[in-house]
């Protein structure tokens, strides 16, 4: 058998908001595993003889046949009674748990559950309900080494179906097709619901609602005789309503197709069936015809069928008289009626509430009919009676004429309190403790019962324990006389300290306290702020009672409410006070009040009471971490969830300038929107520097750098570390490459990479520039724009406008040499530069001196594209070159070489290369390894010599090359120290070239 292996049945857990709790038996027919005998009734809770008669029934329907393709178990059997039997509502279930006999034939089961008829119809317990109830009962494992399971009814919680949902199915189904179904049923005719070939059966589950719904077109009093089942095999049964593969012996078979089934041939089929559809031709919905039907559940037997239809007809007879009611006609005497044909708990809660509410109104109002409208209402009384008043009463508008309504409808309810005993205070529950009430509706009608009725009802405490907001219009009644009432907390205070264990709101603690009942070590600042938002003025009371007591504490008790007042006119009194209670300086004056004082005197400043202090000038005497750490946590708590409240803050402690304390707590609160938007205000300035200096939190960092105006942030910190640091170009370069994506300079940035340039040479400024370029193209470009633009740059402006010539003079140079035109080179070219005084640059710790490298042709020669070249022009580009790139023989930095020595840079561009830590040897005659040689028959001057290693852009760019600007600050490795230049005339034939060319190039002419 299925089931647990308990010893007898258990219920599973009840359905979800179960309406009625029942008992039901139980009974099991089938055969042990392995037995040939016969079926029998294997236990159960009924007696053996009455549990055959339902089972058997039920069996009666037949078995499941292979060839069935939709008779798939389970199948569901419902009975309204059989043979000799009382009316029941009960159902069976043909199930099978894979077990065979001892013929290999299949063991089924056939398992009942029972509810009595007078409990089943007083529920309205449909077949949709027992359907979920056999869902989920447990049945227990029967085997025969156990004896037969017994016991009494099992108690089962059960949800009746409502009336939308059977409306719904039979909508689904198409109410004239159901319609005339139930009018077949009753005609007395069975009914066999066949599929239309080629569609699917519907599920178990759904062929019950079906079943269900159909029936619940007849009043529920016809279930007395209606029978139904799921499926049925091919065996003859009594069922009227069944699906099946086909009809059988006297059963109509029906379609499940929508389509038109046959009329009933019975008068009162036939009229049932035109009563039903006049019905809907008059706008009843069939949720109104199903509800009204499902609520008469006196048995109507099969042979009184014709009640059926005067059933059906009383539906207008409630909705004439509720009709009336609306149109303001009624009486209390068709009500009377009403009531007595539809007994209150047959009734939907919409046409009761009409009914109950007329006669209430009557019986508050009508001087003549109000006597027989009460004594009806309390002989019909319904459980839901004064939960509908209140609801008439709620629906309105809170106003004066509804809270003189409430007090009428209580009185009447407490004059008559001996008939309906705890009906007085189930209304009062239900107007006061409603949801999305008035508070001061409420409020007013609790004093009212006090006063009027001498009544403290627990209900009162409980809502006022519970909604703040009546607490506060209530309070506001207790304390609008000059002597507050204060005694009436007490009862409510008794009530919540028992039935909470000693749980008081915040409000009666703080009202407890001003009575002397609780002690200021009970109370929060929570507590005060409940209390002292009920009446105004209470601050002044509670603030003047601290500073007589020496207790500036309760600043912090009563913070909150403090914080309106210093936004209101009473701003210059309680500023006054607050000097007098935690005044500057004070010993004994925690940090936590601290904070407080000053952000009430920050909001008092920024609501325009008077100049704005000096920023949180209690911070300023406060000593240690400890204290600081604990000011800035009370100030995060208190501007955590005032936006508004954060910015006053934040701009208290920024306002005085940079100072590390205020600093140091608006760093404590954390990247809050309050504070990133004061820093990014303050930083956004030209004085920037001036708060970066103080230093940011990474999270700061993080959080400041996601505003849209402030990306730069991260990378002008970056460059400041470098700067600090004494990082080299490369990290500089990446820096920059990093920041400008799209090659805009940042004003920050740009900002900070010139004053880096203001504490460097031309040629390392240059040499920034170029490997900018060389890092994204005309990233440096896009700086000598900026240095072009800003007024700040004025003075790196010219020295690099110098450099730039001679980078350019030299690639001009550089041109005309590769298209085959050698250029000249004069003695008085480097006689020029070593008078001119140009000498090597100083880069930090690092000396380079720069060789000369020839500009121009001597006199009466021509340069590269046959331009003249006078005579001194070299010297005085050297001296223009030296003047402008060092500043003249004062600047700064410039090291003058030693008398008789080449110390000068002919191009003006300092040297960081460390691979040429001194001047060649005065007079070399061979070039360094890689350079040009000069053409054959170049005369140069007496002395003269080629420097040793690439100068300016050349420079940069072989060490670029190579990845490593780090020597332009701390020199080369020793393993890439140069070597001696090699040796050569400097007045060499074209032929020796030549021959020269050949040793020194490794590929021929044609590879060249």
């Amino acid at each position: 058998m299925n089931g647990g292996p308990v010893p007898f049945p258990l219920p599973a857990e009840g359905p979800a908001e179960a309406d009625e709790r029942l008992n039901a038996h139980w009974a099991v027919l089938g055969k042990y595993p392995g037995r040939t005998m016969g079926y029998e009734v294997l236990g159960g809770s009924l007696p053996e003889a009455r549990a055959k008669n339902y089972l058997w029934g039920a069996a009666a329907v037949g078995a499941p046949d292979e060839r069935d393709e939709w008779g798939a178990l389970p199948w569901r059997v419902f009975l309204s009674g059989v043979q000799g039997e009382a009316a029941a509502c009960a159902v069976v279930e043909t199930a099978w748990d894979g077990s065979r006999d001892g013929t290999g034939a299949a063991s089924y089961a056939w398992r009942l559950l029972l509810l009595d008829w007078t409990s089943a119809s007083a529920a309205a317990v449909t077949w949709s309900t027992l359907d979920r109830t056999a869902d989920t009962f447990r049945w227990p494992v029967m085997t025969e080494e156990t004896p037969p399971v017994t016991g009494s009814a099992v108690a089962m919680d059960v949800r009746r179906t409502a009336a939308d949902e059977h409306a719904q199915t039979i909508d689904g189904l198409g109410f004239n097709w159901a319609a005339g179904v139930a009018a077949l049923l009753l005609d007395g005719r069975p009914v066999a619901l066949v599929p239309r070939p080629g569609d699917d059966v519907p599920g178990t589950a759904h062929r019950v609602r079906i079943l269900d719904a159909i029936c619940s077109l007849l009043p529920y009093g016809c279930r007395v005789w209606l029978s139904a089942a799921t499926w049925t095999g091919r065996s003859d049964h009594d069922l009227m309503l069944v699906f099946a593969p086909a009809a059988r012996g006297r059963q109509l078979e029906v379609r499940l197709d929508g389509g038109s089934p046959p009329q009933p041939q019975s008068h009162p089929a036939r009229t049932y069936l035109a009563e039903l559809f006049r019905l809907r031709e008059r706008g009843r919905t069939t949720a109104d015809l199903v509800g009204h039907l499902l609520a008469e559940p006196t048995p109507i037997a099969f042979r009184e069928r014709g009640d059926a239809v005067r059933v059906l007809k009383d539906l207008d007879l409630l909705d004439s008289v509720i009709e009336d009611i609306n149109q303001d006609r009624g009486a209390p005497a068709d009500v009377r009626r009403v009531l007595e044909r539809h007994p209150p708990t047959t009734l939907d809660e919409r046409r009761l509430a009409i009914l109950v509410v007329f006669l209430a109104r009557k019986a508050i109002r009508d001087r003549l009919a109000g006597h027989e409208a009460a004594q009806i209402l309390f002989a019909h009384w319904s459980p839901l009676t004064p939960g509908l008043i209140a609801q008439d009463v709620l629906a309105a508008r809170p106003s004066r004429e509804s809270f003189g309504e409430a007090a009428e409808y209580l009185a009447l309810l407490r004059a008559t309190g001996a008939r309906q005993p705890g009906a007085f205070e189930e209304l009062f529950r239900y107007l006061v403790d409603a949801p999305g009430q008035d508070p001061e509706w409420v409020a007013g009608l609790i004093r009212k019962v006090e006063r009027d009725f001498a009544h403290h009802s627990e209900v009162a405490a409980h809502v006022l324990a519970q909604s703040p907001a009546v607490a506060h219009a209530w309070l506001g009644l207790l304390l609008e006389r000059r002597k507050p009432e204060l005694s009436a907390l007490e009862p409510v205070v008794r009530f919540v300290l028992r039935r909470d264990g000693g749980t008081v709101p915040g409000w009666l603690r703080f009202g407890a306290l001003l009575t002397g009942d609780l002690t200021p070590d009970h109370v929060t600042e929570s507590d005060a702020a409940e209390f002292t938002a009920r009446r105004a003025g209470v601050w002044r009371i509670a603030l003047e009672g601290g500073e007589q007591s020496n207790r500036p504490a309760r600043v912090s008790l009563l913070f909150r409410d403090l914080l309106q007042v210093v936004q209101g006119p009473d701003r210059r009194d309680f500023l006054s006070v607050l000097h007098r209670l935690a005044p500057l300086g004070r010993s004994g004056l925690g940090p936590a009040t601290a904070a407080d004082a000053d952000l009430l005197e920050a909001a008092a400043a920024a609501g325009g009471s008077q100049v704005a202090p000096p920023s949180m000038p209690r911070l300023r005497h406060l000593a240690g971490t400890d204290e600081i750490d604990t000011y800035a946590s009370a100030l995060k708590r208190r501007i955590a969830s005032d936006a508004g409240l954060g910015e006053v803050a934040v701009d208290a402690l920024l306002g005085g300038g940079p100072d590390e304390r205020c600093w140091t707590v608006l760093l404590r609160l954390g990247p809050e929107p309050a504070v990133c938007n004061g820093i990014a205000r303050r930083i956004s300035g030209d004085d920037y520097a001036d708060w970066l200096d103080l230093g940011l939190s990474a999270d700061m960092v993080e959080a400041l750098a996601r505003y849209g105006d402030l990306r730069w942030l991260p990378h002008v910190l970056a460059m400041r570390r470098a700067v600090r640091s004494g990082g080299s170009i490369v990290q500089i370069v990446q820096i920059v490459y990093d920041a400008c994506p799209d090659r805009r300079f940042p004003r920050q940035l740009a900002w900070e990479v010139l004053a880096w340039m203001a504490k460097h040479p031309p040629a390392v400024r240059y040499e920034l520039v170029n490997a900018l370029d060389r890092r994204m193209s005309n990233l440096g470009v896009a700086l000598c724009q900026v240095i072009g633009s800003d007024e700040r740059a004025a003075g790196l402006r010219e020295p690099m406008l110098q450099v730039a010539r001679i980078e350019e003079d030299q690639a001009r140079r550089r041109r005309t040499a590769l298209e085959g035109v050698t250029p000249r080179v004069h003695r008085q070219y480097e006689d020029a530069g070593a008078h001119t005084g140009a000498g090597a640059v100083a880069s930090g710790g690092s000396h380079a001196q720069a060789g000369s490298f020839p500009v121009g042709g001597g006199p009466g020669r021509s340069g590269a594209h046959g331009r003249s070249e006078q005579p001194g022009s070299s010297a005085r580009y050297g001296e223009a070159a030296s003047q402008g790139v060092h500043g003249g023989s004062g600047s700064p930095g410039v090291h003058r070489p030693a008398p008789g020595t080449s110390g000068g840079s002919t191009t003006g561009y300092p040297s960081h290369d460390a691979r040429a830590p001194g001047p060649a040897p005065h007079g070399a005659t061979s070039p360094p390894p890689g350079s040009t040689p000069p053409p054959a028959g170049y005369p140069p001057p007496a002395g003269a010599h080629l420097s040793q290693a690439p100068t300016g852009a050349a420079q940069a760019y072989d060490w670029a090359e190579r990845g490593d600007f780090s020597s332009l600050h701390h020199g080369p490795p020793p393993s890439e120290q140069p070597s001696a230049p090699e040796q050569r005339p400097l007045d060499e034939s074209p032929e020796e070239q030549k021959k020269r060319h050949g040793k020194l190039w490794p590929f021929g002419k044609k590879e060249l």
